[in-house]
């Protein structure tokens, strides 16, 4: 664990941001800040989800045609 040195306007902006989201921590919150900042989902896993469909075999045919998969 490590310890950051914030002005005390810094302090209370972050702090009632952390209240007012109902931000368990700190740390989660500069986490979520930076998140946001980078534009970094919060998993790379699903991040697709609802946006593709599944593979048909048709489909796995076509992208491995030049390999036995039957």
């Amino acid at each position: 664990m490590k310890t950051i040195a914030l002005k005390e306007h810094t302090f209370e902006l972050l702090e009632n941001v952390k209240e007012k989201e109902k931000i368990k921590s700190f740390d989660i919150l500069i986490l979520e800040l930076i998140r946001y900042r980078k534009k970094i989902p919060k998993s790379m896993f699903g991040s697709l989800k609802g946006k593709t469909k599944p593979f048909t075999s048709e489909d796995r045919r076509e992208m491995w045609k030049d390999h036995d998969i039957d």
